[in-house]
Protein backbone atom coordinates (compact mmCIF):
# COMPACT_ATOMS: atom_id res chain seq x y z
CA UNK A 1 0.00 0.00 0.00
CA UNK A 2 1.23 3.44 -0.91
CA UNK A 3 1.57 5.30 2.46
CA UNK A 4 0.39 8.52 0.87
CA UNK A 5 -2.65 6.86 -0.62
CA UNK A 6 -3.29 5.07 2.58
CA UNK A 7 -3.49 8.36 4.43
CA UNK A 8 -5.56 10.36 1.98
CA UNK A 9 -6.26 9.16 -1.52
CA UNK A 10 -6.89 5.54 -0.64
CA UNK A 11 -9.95 6.25 1.43
CA UNK A 12 -13.33 5.78 -0.18
CA UNK A 13 -15.34 8.99 -0.42
CA UNK A 14 -18.20 7.34 1.37
CA UNK A 15 -16.01 7.00 4.42
CA UNK A 16 -15.32 10.72 4.70
CA UNK A 17 -12.27 11.11 2.49
CA UNK A 18 -12.03 13.36 -0.58
CA UNK A 19 -9.94 12.74 -3.61
CA UNK A 20 -7.81 15.67 -4.88
CA UNK A 21 -10.13 15.95 -7.88
CA UNK A 22 -13.33 15.99 -5.88
CA UNK A 23 -11.77 18.35 -3.35
CA UNK A 24 -10.88 20.81 -6.09
CA UNK A 25 -14.32 20.48 -7.64
CA UNK A 26 -16.04 21.09 -4.35
CA UNK A 27 -13.90 24.12 -3.64
CA UNK A 28 -14.76 25.53 -7.05
CA UNK A 29 -18.42 24.97 -6.32
CA UNK A 30 -18.03 26.77 -3.03
CA UNK A 31 -16.05 29.66 -4.48
CA UNK A 32 -19.08 31.84 -5.48
CA UNK A 33 -20.54 31.49 -2.00
CA UNK A 34 -17.26 32.43 -0.41
CA UNK A 35 -17.00 35.50 -2.62
CA UNK A 36 -20.57 36.55 -1.88
CA UNK A 37 -20.02 36.07 1.82
CA UNK A 38 -16.99 38.31 1.66
CA UNK A 39 -18.98 41.02 -0.14
CA UNK A 40 -22.50 41.10 1.35
CA UNK A 41 -23.31 44.33 -0.42
CA UNK A 42 -23.66 42.41 -3.68
CA UNK A 43 -26.92 40.88 -2.47
CA UNK A 44 -30.04 42.63 -3.70
CA UNK A 45 -32.66 42.94 -0.94
CA UNK A 46 -34.94 45.88 -1.90
CA UNK A 47 -36.87 45.62 1.34
CA UNK A 48 -33.67 46.33 3.28
CA UNK A 49 -32.82 49.56 1.42
CA UNK A 50 -32.96 52.66 3.65
CA UNK A 51 -36.10 54.80 3.30
CA UNK A 52 -35.93 58.42 2.17
CA UNK A 53 -37.79 60.77 4.51
CA UNK A 54 -38.97 64.31 3.74
CA UNK A 55 -38.70 66.29 6.92
CA UNK A 56 -41.34 69.01 7.57
CA UNK A 57 -40.28 72.44 6.37
CA UNK A 58 -40.99 73.83 9.83
CA UNK A 59 -37.98 71.87 11.15
CA UNK A 60 -35.65 73.60 8.69
CA UNK A 61 -36.78 77.15 9.45
CA UNK A 62 -35.03 79.34 11.99
CA UNK A 63 -37.26 80.15 14.94
CA UNK A 64 -37.70 83.76 13.80
CA UNK A 65 -39.03 82.62 10.42
CA UNK A 66 -41.54 80.11 11.80
CA UNK A 67 -45.23 81.10 11.48
CA UNK A 68 -45.93 81.13 15.23
CA UNK A 69 -43.05 83.49 15.95
CA UNK A 70 -44.01 85.82 13.08
CA UNK A 71 -47.63 85.96 14.21
CA UNK A 72 -46.54 86.72 17.77
CA UNK A 73 -44.44 89.65 16.56
CA UNK A 74 -46.72 91.19 13.91
CA UNK A 75 -49.75 89.25 12.71
CA UNK A 76 -50.69 91.96 10.21
CA UNK A 77 -47.41 91.41 8.36
CA UNK A 78 -47.99 87.66 8.00
CA UNK A 79 -49.11 85.97 4.83
CA UNK A 80 -52.39 84.12 4.64
CA UNK A 81 -50.52 80.81 4.57
CA UNK A 82 -48.67 81.71 7.79
CA UNK A 83 -51.89 82.64 9.59
CA UNK A 84 -53.53 79.40 8.50
CA UNK A 85 -50.46 77.39 9.51
CA UNK A 86 -50.65 78.68 13.08
CA UNK A 87 -54.31 77.68 13.34
CA UNK A 88 -53.62 74.25 11.82
CA UNK A 89 -50.60 73.58 14.05
CA UNK A 90 -48.45 70.45 14.04
CA UNK A 91 -45.14 69.70 12.37
CA UNK A 92 -46.62 69.78 8.84
CA UNK A 93 -48.58 73.01 9.34
CA UNK A 94 -46.86 74.86 6.48
CA UNK A 95 -47.50 72.11 3.95
CA UNK A 96 -51.12 71.71 5.09
CA UNK A 97 -51.78 75.46 4.89
CA UNK A 98 -50.40 75.63 1.36
CA UNK A 99 -52.45 72.61 0.27
CA UNK A 100 -55.55 74.20 1.77
CA UNK A 101 -55.00 77.38 -0.23
CA UNK A 102 -54.16 75.42 -3.37
CA UNK A 103 -57.44 73.50 -3.11
CA UNK A 104 -59.80 76.37 -2.25
CA UNK A 105 -57.94 79.33 -3.76
CA UNK A 106 -59.13 82.09 -1.43
CA UNK A 107 -59.98 82.60 2.23
CA UNK A 108 -63.56 83.36 1.16
CA UNK A 109 -63.85 79.90 -0.41
CA UNK A 110 -62.48 78.30 2.74
CA UNK A 111 -65.05 80.21 4.81
CA UNK A 112 -67.82 78.93 2.52
CA UNK A 113 -66.63 75.32 2.60
CA UNK A 114 -68.20 72.71 4.85
CA UNK A 115 -66.12 71.25 7.66
CA UNK A 116 -66.05 67.87 5.89
CA UNK A 117 -64.63 69.44 2.72
CA UNK A 118 -61.84 71.13 4.67
CA UNK A 119 -61.05 67.90 6.52
CA UNK A 120 -60.37 66.16 3.18
CA UNK A 121 -57.19 68.21 2.74
CA UNK A 122 -54.16 66.08 3.71
CA UNK A 123 -52.91 66.90 7.20
CA UNK A 124 -56.16 68.53 8.35
CA UNK A 125 -58.31 66.58 10.80
CA UNK A 126 -61.97 67.20 11.61
CA UNK A 127 -60.93 69.00 14.78
CA UNK A 128 -58.54 71.25 12.85
CA UNK A 129 -61.26 71.98 10.28
CA UNK A 130 -63.57 73.02 13.13
CA UNK A 131 -60.87 75.32 14.51
CA UNK A 132 -60.51 76.94 11.09
CA UNK A 133 -64.28 77.49 10.79
CA UNK A 134 -64.41 78.94 14.30
CA UNK A 135 -61.49 81.30 13.59
CA UNK A 136 -63.14 82.57 10.41
CA UNK A 137 -66.44 83.07 12.23
CA UNK A 138 -64.61 85.10 14.89
CA UNK A 139 -63.17 87.26 12.13
CA UNK A 140 -66.65 87.98 10.82
CA UNK A 141 -67.89 88.85 14.30
CA UNK A 142 -65.00 91.27 14.65
CA UNK A 143 -66.59 93.35 11.89
CA UNK A 144 -69.84 93.65 13.81
CA UNK A 145 -70.46 96.61 16.14
CA UNK A 146 -69.33 96.13 19.74
CA UNK A 147 -72.72 97.04 21.20
CA UNK A 148 -74.69 93.86 21.72
CA UNK A 149 -77.86 95.70 20.75
CA UNK A 150 -76.86 98.24 18.13
CA UNK A 151 -79.37 100.84 17.04
CA UNK A 152 -80.35 100.91 13.37
CA UNK A 153 -80.48 104.55 12.28
CA UNK A 154 -80.07 103.91 8.55
CA UNK A 155 -79.77 101.10 5.97
CA UNK A 156 -76.01 101.47 6.26
CA UNK A 157 -76.13 100.53 9.96
CA UNK A 158 -77.98 97.32 9.11
CA UNK A 159 -75.67 96.57 6.18
CA UNK A 160 -72.62 96.86 8.44
CA UNK A 161 -74.03 94.04 10.57
CA UNK A 162 -75.41 91.88 7.76
CA UNK A 163 -72.62 92.09 5.18
CA UNK A 164 -70.20 89.82 7.12
CA UNK A 165 -73.00 87.28 7.56
CA UNK A 166 -74.28 87.15 3.98
CA UNK A 167 -71.78 88.54 1.48
CA UNK A 168 -69.68 85.38 1.09
CA UNK A 169 -72.52 82.85 0.85
CA UNK A 170 -72.74 80.60 -2.20
CA UNK A 171 -76.50 80.08 -1.75
CA UNK A 172 -79.25 82.59 -1.14
CA UNK A 173 -80.02 83.25 2.50
CA UNK A 174 -82.91 85.33 3.80
CA UNK A 175 -82.74 86.72 7.34
CA UNK A 176 -84.98 88.87 9.48
CA UNK A 177 -83.77 91.40 12.05
CA UNK A 178 -86.40 92.16 14.73
CA UNK A 179 -86.15 95.64 16.30
CA UNK A 180 -87.59 97.17 19.44
CA UNK A 181 -89.43 100.49 19.70
CA UNK A 182 -86.06 102.36 19.70
CA UNK A 183 -84.89 100.51 16.58
CA UNK A 184 -82.37 98.49 18.57
CA UNK A 185 -81.52 95.12 17.06
CA UNK A 186 -82.92 92.19 19.03
CA UNK A 187 -81.48 89.37 16.91
CA UNK A 188 -80.76 88.17 13.39
CA UNK A 189 -82.61 84.99 12.42
CA UNK A 190 -82.14 82.89 9.30
CA UNK A 191 -85.50 82.12 7.73
CA UNK A 192 -84.69 80.55 4.36
CA UNK A 193 -81.71 79.40 2.38
CA UNK A 194 -81.34 77.81 -1.01
CA UNK A 195 -82.71 78.96 -4.34
CA UNK A 196 -85.32 81.50 -3.25
CA UNK A 197 -88.27 82.72 -5.23
CA UNK A 198 -91.52 84.45 -4.37
CA UNK A 199 -93.51 81.20 -4.35
CA UNK A 200 -91.22 79.69 -1.70
CA UNK A 201 -91.22 82.60 0.74
CA UNK A 202 -94.03 82.35 3.28
CA UNK A 203 -94.55 85.86 4.58
CA UNK A 204 -95.90 84.62 7.90
CA UNK A 205 -92.56 82.91 8.66
CA UNK A 206 -90.78 86.25 8.40
CA UNK A 207 -92.94 87.80 11.12
CA UNK A 208 -92.84 84.87 13.55
CA UNK A 209 -89.52 85.97 15.20
CA UNK A 210 -90.91 89.51 15.58
CA UNK A 211 -94.11 88.31 17.23
CA UNK A 212 -92.20 85.95 19.53
CA UNK A 213 -89.99 88.83 20.71
CA UNK A 214 -92.71 91.49 20.79
CA UNK A 215 -90.74 93.44 18.21
CA UNK A 216 -92.05 96.75 16.94
CA UNK A 217 -90.42 96.45 13.53
CA UNK A 218 -88.38 94.15 11.31
CA UNK A 219 -85.75 94.56 8.64
CA UNK A 220 -85.43 91.91 5.93
CA UNK A 221 -82.24 91.05 4.07
CA UNK A 222 -81.07 88.44 1.62
CA UNK A 223 -77.96 87.93 -0.49
CA UNK A 224 -77.31 87.42 -4.17
CA UNK A 225 -74.62 84.73 -4.68
CA UNK A 226 -73.88 86.29 -8.06
CA UNK A 227 -72.38 89.19 -5.99
CA UNK A 228 -74.57 91.69 -7.90
CA UNK A 229 -77.06 93.23 -5.43
CA UNK A 230 -79.37 94.66 -8.07
CA UNK A 231 -82.94 93.80 -6.94
CA UNK A 232 -84.84 91.41 -9.17
CA UNK A 233 -88.58 91.70 -10.02
CA UNK A 234 -89.21 88.85 -7.57
CA UNK A 235 -87.35 90.75 -4.84
CA UNK A 236 -89.69 93.68 -5.37
CA UNK A 237 -92.85 91.53 -5.35
CA UNK A 238 -91.80 89.73 -2.18
CA UNK A 239 -91.04 93.07 -0.52
CA UNK A 240 -94.48 94.41 -1.44
CA UNK A 241 -96.15 91.35 0.12
CA UNK A 242 -94.07 91.67 3.29
CA UNK A 243 -94.90 95.35 3.70
CA UNK A 244 -98.63 94.66 3.29
CA UNK A 245 -98.50 91.84 5.85
CA UNK A 246 -96.67 94.11 8.29
CA UNK A 247 -99.49 96.63 8.12
CA UNK A 248 -102.02 93.94 9.01
CA UNK A 249 -99.88 92.67 11.92
CA UNK A 250 -98.97 96.16 13.14
CA UNK A 251 -95.26 95.44 12.67
CA UNK A 252 -93.34 98.02 10.63
CA UNK A 253 -91.06 96.83 7.85
CA UNK A 254 -88.14 99.25 7.94
CA UNK A 255 -86.34 98.00 4.86
CA UNK A 256 -85.33 95.11 2.65
CA UNK A 257 -81.61 94.94 1.85
CA UNK A 258 -80.07 92.95 -0.98
CA UNK A 259 -76.46 92.04 -0.18
CA UNK A 260 -73.74 91.49 -2.77
CA UNK A 261 -70.08 90.68 -2.26
CA UNK A 262 -68.96 94.23 -1.54
CA UNK A 263 -72.14 96.28 -2.20
CA UNK A 264 -75.69 96.37 -0.97
CA UNK A 265 -78.97 97.94 -2.11
CA UNK A 266 -81.84 99.27 -0.01
CA UNK A 267 -85.17 98.64 -1.66
CA UNK A 268 -86.77 101.35 0.47
CA UNK A 269 -84.25 103.94 -0.70
CA UNK A 270 -84.98 102.87 -4.28
CA UNK A 271 -88.72 103.07 -3.68
CA UNK A 272 -89.17 99.40 -4.67
CA UNK A 273 -92.02 97.57 -2.96
CA UNK A 274 -92.62 100.27 -0.33
CA UNK A 275 -94.94 102.53 -2.34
Amino acid sequence: MDPARGKMGGQHPSRGGLSPISQETDMNNLQPYLIESAHPQTYNFPHLHPQTYNFPRLKHLPVREQPAFRVSKDSDACSLAELLAVIIGGSNQIESAEQLLAQFGTIQKIAQAHVNEIAKVPGISNLTALRLKAALALGRKLLQPEDERPTIHSPGDAAQILMPMLAHREQEFMVVMPLDTRNRMLDVIEIYHGSLNSSMVRVGELFKPALQRNAAAILIAHNHPSTDPTPSPEDVSVTRAIVQAGKLLDVSVLDHLVIGLSRWVSLKEKGLGFS
